[in-house]
């Protein structure tokens, strides 16, 4: 009978607890909604680091990364202090500074993927276009089987449904990416939306002209690998040396922060370090990379 009275009795208080713990999950997530968030970027630079981030094909809000950022930059900096005290300098530099590089970096390459799906993706629209669908039928079929491209077509076909039309989404496409390879894909199809199904020959023609393009500046890359490679072990060589130095003998490194002529010089070596990284990629890269 005890059993019984346990068993009636736990059976009811573990239902109770059960739509009670619903309503508390409830009630927690209707206050997270109300609430606004705990902080906020000042409006310009959140649009631009948006923006960043959205070229990067980072999917992720602007304060999230700065967090990262700096839940980053204080870890590394703990660990390294607890080296050495240049060591955690080093270190903090290191991702401060390299939190801004990554980002353009990964911005680049989420570029040159762009371009590189432009030509496929002109020849799917022109064949669309022979099958008689629209410029924007064609683009949002494009759209809808994914890849790098997908996001922009996405973007450029609600945008010409809400009203600027075709012309006026792919011009504005155009302005947002400033790529010479958009811009004539953003004009052949703006033409191509007036003309139909005629344009499909014309928008082969780019895709052709656009691949010889991609292949040009993959010869230019392959030419230039070497000169790319030997200008990042130069450039990284001090740097290494003095972080391999800092945590084998910290003592040796006195001369650099104790004097003021020391403090000068590391400035300076920095500098010339980051002004040469500057101007060797701007030598090396491709035309259609930016």
């Amino acid at each position: 009978m005890t059993a019984l009275l346990v068993l009636v009795v736990g059976t009811f208080a573990a239902a109770a607890l059960l739509r009670a713990s619903h309503r508390i999950e409830a009630g927690v997530q209707a206050r997270r909604l109300a609430r606004p968030s705990r902080w906020r970027l000042p409006t310009r630079i959140r649009s631009r680091l948006e923006d960043a981030l959205n070229d990067a094909g980072l999917r992720v809000e602007p304060e999230a990364a700065c967090e990262l950022w700096l839940a980053t930059l204080v870890g590394v900096a703990i660990v390294g202090f607890a080296l050495s005290p240049v060591m955690g300098l080093l270190g903090a530099l290191g991702v401060l500074a390299g939190g801004p590089v990554a980002l353009h970096l990964q911005r680049g390459r989420a570029r040159r993927r762009l371009v590189a799906a432009l030509p496929g993706a002109l020849e799917q629209i022109a064949a669309g276009l022979r099958g008689g669908a629209s410029v924007s039928e064609a683009m949002g079929a494009v759209a809808d089987g994914g890849g790098p491209l997908a996001p922009d077509l996405t973007r450029v076909c609600a945008r010409s449904a809400l009203g600027p039309g075709l012309a006026g989404a792919l011009a504005r496409w155009s302005a947002e990416r400033e790529l010479v390879s958009v811009g004539a894909t953003c004009g052949a199809l703006a033409v191509a939306s007036s003309v139909g199904g005629p344009a499909a020959r014309a928008i082969d023609g780019l895709a052709s002209s656009l691949r010889d393009r991609l292949g040009a500046v993959a010869e230019a890359r392959a030419l230039s690998a070497q000169a790319r490679v030997s200008a990042i072990v130069v450039g990284a060589a001090p740097l290494a040396y003095l972080a391999l130095n800092a945590l084998v003998d910290p003592g040796s490194l006195d001369v650099l922060l104790d004097s003021g002529a020391g403090r000068v010089c590391l400035v300076l070596g920095l500098t010339f370090e980051v002004a040469g990284v500057l101007l060797i990629r701007r030598i090396v890269r491709g035309e259609d990379a930016e």
